[in-house]
């Protein structure tokens, strides 16, 4: 775990006096002052790390030598978890791609390249040719022919290499692992078969996934239910009673090759589980999921999201917005919240950037919502846990939680839903015990359209309400109450935290002036070229004075920038030699005039400024455009917003205000239905805020 953490008999300096920590009595710490009368006094712990003028007065340096030895043990790459096997054939697809790398560091002016190329790679060239006079398409042709690979397959490995090179320098082979290595299936056209246990058929020990026509399932199915409990396991014997069973089913038996590897793909540990009996505590074998219990606060974290059947409103018109999506990080071992990241967003890399932020950094919440107790979940995890969605298997995200946070991901096996049980239950927990309870809630049934259209009409919260409310439920409710997971000593999240804490000193915590830095560093990262018109990024240019010695005509994605996809007007580039970002403005638009407008905002105004035949696809708005862009805009979601939910959302996402009344608002106008109590009260709340507006 890293991060600063308070100890005792540790110094530290609060409010222009220097402290001793006695001990600890979370969630409170007893302190004395260094001179005078050395008094013990309790606090409250979180008010102390938090208030600007703490310090913690600087240690041994063997203790800073250790927690650097750690921070360096912790690191991983995604090679390094593959078999042997597995990492070899990733090697050879990047030798079979490594010429064109080298030629295209050769086209950039690299020497070197141009160098490595003539020792290792001649035989591409023909006598007559020089590196000058051979095209890239031609060279490529080459290799493939070479390899037995096609052109487009070549193409695709090379995409693959950029991708992962891109966020994470010289991990460029993480991109050519393949998926079938890491258990990742998204095609439509693979069928699941679960591998149950042999004595009880509800536990699934692992699923593979095959391409074969939908008639082989079953058959496969009970062959390889019968291969398993084997005690001699022989693949001849395998393919000789699955080309029966095929033959029996008016299939065409399956060739050896393929019978091999289907079993293989069958995971280790099924066949340790069946050889060595039943465990409490599983190991799954390249720890692919930790249903290892965690053993203390922050070991496992475990994160996921869910679509909350509540309807939400417009605080300024009172249209609807549909329901938002709740992401939310647990803490395995103490079932306390770690982080919460609440939007109408759908799942993707950057709402697991927003959430993670959230869960390492202090919540606030007293100061923030006045809330009675505090949230004292904080701090960076050893292991986080998640399932195999494409918003938590991409290479920004492993980049975030491996390189960032220096922790380590893991993954649920697939078809196995009881490894997030932690988790999914506490979803369920707050639909019950909170949700339920407020206004504009569905009950998910069989007349679910039903359900949502009186959700809809009961609906007076706001985004906002809803996470002041859910902060509340959340650190003066669940946080409180009794859970059945935990033991009957602490048997609630915050008795199970302070009793560890008791034990283990105070969580690591992320100083305050150190967040802006893990916001920086959480953001996406990209590789771009600086030329004289300065970095292009999505139709904006950046440039400043301090940044134009990386100009380059020759070399190609010569400059590391972060971007930031809810402000454009700037980005931060890497100074290699400083080893710090830069903040870089914008220049075409100008920052003054897009500050504060995000990715979505920026692409609908270029579209609609297209549409209206002011702007070509390959030009940048200027001052006058910008504003002429955000009027049209507005109007084109003015003309949606009464009848369309999705654009509701989108034109408030991309920072405007909804003028428009909602359609429901004008029926009840007309006196086609009458207002319930709820819409009357909601009528009047909307009607006194715009008597305010008109007074200010």
């Amino acid at each position: 775990m890293r991060g600063s953490m308070l100890r005792i008999d540790d110094e530290f300096e609060w409010c222009g006096s220097k402290f001793h920590v006695h001990d600890f009595e979370h969630p409170n710490v007893l302190i004395f002052k260094e001179d005078g009368d050395r008094k013990i006094v309790k606090v409250q712990y979180l008010s102390i790390i938090t208030d600007p003028t703490f310090r913690i007065v600087n240690r041994e340096m063997s203790l800073a030598k250790a927690r650097e030895e750690k921070d360096e043990s912790n690191r991983r790459a995604l090679i390094d978890t593959l078999s042997e096997a597995q990492q070899q054939t990733a090697k050879l697809k990047m030798s079979i791609i490594d010429p064109i790398l080298t030629f295209n560091e050769v086209r950039e002016g690299n020497l070197y390249a141009a160098q490595l190329f003539k020792e290792k790679y001649m035989e591409f060239l023909l006598e007559s040719e020089s590196l000058d006079s051979i095209k890239k398409v031609e060279l490529i042709k080459r290799v493939a022919e070479k390899y037995d690979y096609t052109s487009r397959q070549i193409y695709r490995m090379l995409d693959k290499y950029k991708t992962a090179e891109a966020i994470r320098d010289n991990h460029g082979i993480e991109g050519l692992v393949s998926k079938a290595h890491l258990k990742i299936h998204n095609r439509k056209d693979e069928i699941a078969i679960p591998i149950a246990h042999p004595k009880n058929p509800e536990i699934i020990l692992d699923t593979i996934y095959i391409r074969l026509p939908e008639g082989y399932a079953p058959v496969i199915k009970r062959e390889l239910d019968k291969f398993i409990i084997r005690k001699r396991r022989k693949f001849n014997i395998l393919k000789d009673e699955l080309e029966i069973s095929c033959t029996a089913n008016n299939l065409p038996p399956l060739d050896y090759d393929t019978v091999y590897k289907l079993a293989n793909r069958i995971d280790k540990y099924v066949f340790e589980r069946i050889n060595k009996g039943d465990v409490v505590e599983p190991k799954l074998v390249q720890e692919k999921a930790s249903n290892q219990f965690a053993k203390a606060p922050l070991h496992v974290i475990e994160i996921d999201h869910v679509q909350l059947p509540i309807t939400l409103i417009d605080p300024e018109t009172g249209v609807e917005l549909g329901e938002p999506i709740l992401s939310l990080g647990l803490c395995a071992f103490s079932r306390n919240v770690w982080g919460m990241e609440l939007s109408y967003d759908h799942p993707s890399g950057d709402k697991v950037m927003r959430l993670l932020f959230n869960g390492i950094c202090f919540k606030d919440a007293k100061a923030k919502y006045g809330t009675l107790n505090d949230w004292d979940m904080h701090g960076i995890p050893t292991v986080i846990l998640m399932d195999n969605g494409s918003d938590f298997t991409s290479t920004y995200v492993k980049y975030m939680i491996e390189d960032v946070l220096k922790a380590e991901p893991r993954y649920r096996p697939i078809a196995t839903p009881r490894y997030g049980g932690i988790i999914e239950r506490n979803f369920g927990t707050i639909n019950t015990d909170f949700l339920q309870k407020l206004l504009g809630t569905r009950v998910k049934s069989e007349h679910d359209r039903d359900a949502k259209k009186e959700a809809r009409l009961t609906a007076v919260l706001s985004l906002d309400n809803l996470r002041e409310l859910l902060v509340g439920y959340i650190t003066d409710i669940y946080h409180q109450q009794e859970h059945s997971g935990l033991p009957l000593d602490c048997n609630t999240p915050a008795a199970r935290l302070y009793t560890a804490l008791d034990v283990m000193g105070s969580l690591p915590f992320i100083p305050k002036e150190d967040e802006p830095y893990y916001k920086l560093q959480l953001l996406p990262t990209d590789m771009r070229s600086y030329r004289r018109d300065g970095i292009r990024v999505e139709n904006v240019k950046y440039g400043s004075p301090e940044t134009t010695r990386f100009i380059s005509n020759k070399q190609k994605k010569n400059c590391k920038i972060k971007y930031d996809l809810d402000d454009i007007s700037h980005i931060y580039l890497l100074d290699p030699k400083e080893a710090k970002y830069i903040e870089v403005p914008s220049i075409s638009p100008p920052a003054d005039e897009i500050k504060g407008m995000n990715r979505k905002q920026y692409e609908m105004l270029r579209k609609c400024l297209i549409e209206a035949g002011e702007l070509t696809k390959q030009q940048i708005p200027g001052y006058s455009l910008i504003s002429k862009g955000k009027l049209l805009i507005r109007e084109k979601f003015n003309k949606m917003v009464s009848t369309n939910i999705s654009a509701r959302k989108r034109a408030l996402k991309q920072g405007f205000e909804l003028q428009v009344k909602d359609k429901n608002q004008s029926a009840k106008q007309s006196n086609q239905k009458p207002m319930s109590k709820v819409q009357q009260f909601a009528a009047r709340l909307n009607e006194e805020k715009a008597k305010k507006k008109q007074q200010n």
